[in-house]
């Protein structure tokens, strides 16, 4: 049991997964009482970025966690998108706006109007854009970030927690790193303009602690798998899955070690970051599972069985070289915050091939 401020208690309550027909632990905020009945709270949380991977499934955490209001910015917002994402079930404490980081103004506007004093800051352009389009990347990426935080600065209502979406793009290749585990704060490396201006994000972020005493966290996610990673190179693991609830052949095409990270574990740790006791400004990198990409097919392979689909497990795995850092270590951020999750590979892989088996029930899945 956790203390938050405001005297809310991080309370975790045994609670049954009606889809998956087991026993499952739920952590929510509650009031600090005997009776532990959820309290009225005030927090109002922007998340930028909120219709992206780590964006919905932060929106997901938060809705399921807590009790605060939620705000979704995203340059697009359609009603199809938020239906598929977060349902109907908490709609009366998700507000979803479209916003665009280039316009200091309206972020300004946007917390105001929703008495915002909290905010996840994940809108971002990828890698692939980043070099294919490096002034509208600089505009988004490294200006944005600024353009929040200016925001932030000239909010009516003061600023609780700002968590910045960094990335393990800082870092050099795994070969620039010697030893067996890479530690968390080693000497950054970018090797490209997205890992620059997530590092210079950083250090932005962490003068805007250091001027206005606002608690602040950087957060590195890595690799990630799991529904809703459906772009870059590194998501053909989850492709793969996908194929192999659609029946069909595919081939991930390289066979490096990686540093795999569940999606739905580092929505928790955005959620636990922005909400969890904590001050002063740190960056954390984050829990994952460091495998070859054969390790995590054979892994695959075994929980397809065990969901029912091993007839139709046809994944191969190609002969490129990746070169991303890998074996970093990340205790540091669970002895930060304790109650964030970190799902073994084994049932996260089962997790999300039933989640794509509903999908594809619904008609929603695409390989």
């Amino acid at each position: 049991m956790v203390l938050l401020n405001r005297e809310r208690l991080l309370v975790r309550e045994q609670a049954m997964d009606s889809r998956l027909g087991e026993s499952c632990y739920v952590d929510r905020l509650t009031e600090a009482t005997s009776k532990g009945k959820p309290m009225d709270q005030s927090d109002s949380i922007l998340v930028t970025g909120g219709f992206g991977c780590i964006g919905a499934q932060t929106v997901k955490w938060l809705l399921a966690n807590t009790d605060t209001q939620v705000i979704v910015g995203s340059r697009r917002v359609s009603e199809q998108r938020i239906q598929r994402l977060f349902g109907d079930d908490e709609r009366p404490r998700l507000t979803c706006v479209q916003m665009d980081v280039t316009d200091q103004d309206q972020l300004e506007e946007l917390m105001n109007e929703h008495a915002v004093n909290r905010v996840v800051h994940l809108a971002a352009l990828q890698t692939p854009d980043c070099n294919s389009h490096r002034d509208l990347g600089l505009q988004i990426n490294l200006a944005g970030t600024q353009n929040v935080i200016e925001a932030m600065k000239a909010c009516e209502l003061p600023i609780e927690r700002f968590v910045f979406a960094s990335s393990i793009a800082v870092y050099g290749a795994r070969s620039h790193y010697s030893g067996e585990k890479v530690p968390m704060l080693a000497e950054p490396a970018p090797v490209n303009v997205y890992g620059a201006w997530k590092l210079a994000g950083e250090n932005i972020a962490r003068m805007f602690c250091e001027e206005t005493d606002t608690p602040t966290v950087s957060l590195r996610p890595g690799v990630l798998f799991g529904p809703g990673r459906d772009a870059g190179l590194t998501s053909t693991p989850t492709t793969a899955m996908k194929h192999v609830v659609l029946g069909q052949a595919y081939e991930i095409p390289f066979c490096s070690r990686q540093d795999y990270l569940f999606a739905a574990d580092v929505g928790a740790a955005f959620g636990n970051a922005v909400m969890a006791p904590f001050s002063g400004y740190a960056t954390f990198t984050l829990p994952s599972h460091t495998v070859t990409t054969n390790q995590l097919v054979v892994e695959m392979k075994s929980q397809a069985a065990k969901v029912g689909l091993s007839d139709s497990f046809n994944i191969t795995v190609g002969h490129e070289e990746v070169p991303f850092i890998c074996d970093l270590e990340f205790a540091a951020f669970l002895e930060a915050f304790p109650q964030s999750p970190h799902t073994p590979l084994a049932e996260a892989i089962r997790i999300s091939l039933e989640e794509f088996i509903i999908q594809k029930q619904k008609g929603w899945l695409d390989g």
